[in-house]
């Protein structure tokens, strides 16, 4: 049953990288349209890494599972990273806001945006802050054997929480570059190898373990 989540999982994953005009997404004039995403190469970039670090969370899940292990954990960041890496050419903020632009538009509540942007943004702040605590209660003490991939999960946390805010007037900051590459890019990559290493380390105490028993 597992197995067959896994092999599921990475074959949504797949399609969502097809070339199909109806699921994806791009944004010409300030408006989503169907099409790529982020079509750059850094974009397909980030897309591989999620697909790579998603892969080895789900392998190692699998592995937690048959061991009779905590797999639950590695699971859910694979499912997490799946949704990232899909929404990566999706494009799914961009029509959430303009969807909501329009909706303010239409309903003459567009010159109070600046307070609800502000109450939408510290909303996710705190829901997201809200499903970590929740998930480190799970894991009791068992949350320090997973330091590495906690501090990815935060990076990438903080690169959603930067990404909604650029789109309520913070493009200056993700968009200043580092090593000539932008912030946001440097950041979403950067929290995914985080993340990729942490995963790593545990699969190694895995092989370690499986050996001596």
């Amino acid at each position: 049953m597992f197995n067959y989540s896994f092999s599921v999982i990475c074959g949504f994953f797949v399609l969502a990288l097809l070339p199909n005009q109806v699921a994806l997404a791009a944004t010409t004039d300030g408006r989503w349209h169907p099409g790529i995403g982020d079509p750059t190469v850094f974009g397909w970039i980030t897309v591989l890494f999620y697909a790579i670090a998603m892969c080895m969370s789900a392998r190692l899940a699998f592995l937690q599972k048959k061991s009779g292990g905590r797999y639950q954990f590695w699971l859910f960041l694979a499912l997490f990273l799946l949704l990232l890496g899909i929404n990566k050419q999706l494009d799914l903020q961009t029509w959430f806001t303009q969807t909501l632009r329009e909706a303010a538009h239409q309903q003459g509540w567009y010159d109070y945006r600046r307070p609800l942007q502000v109450l939408f943004i510290a909303t996710l702040g705190f829901g997201m802050l809200a499903v970590l605590m929740r998930v480190r209660r799970f894991l009791a003490d068992a949350w320090r054997l997973y330091k590495v991939t906690w501090l990815g999960i935060a990076l990438l946390c903080s690169f959603i929480l930067i990404r909604a805010a650029s789109f309520h007037h913070m493009d200056v900051f993700i968009h200043h570059r580092m090593l000539g590459l932008k912030f946001n890019v440097l950041l979403e990559i950067g929290a995914i190898l985080v993340i990729m290493y942490g995963i790593f380390i545990k699969y190694q105490v895995y092989l370690r373990r499986v050996k001596v028993s």
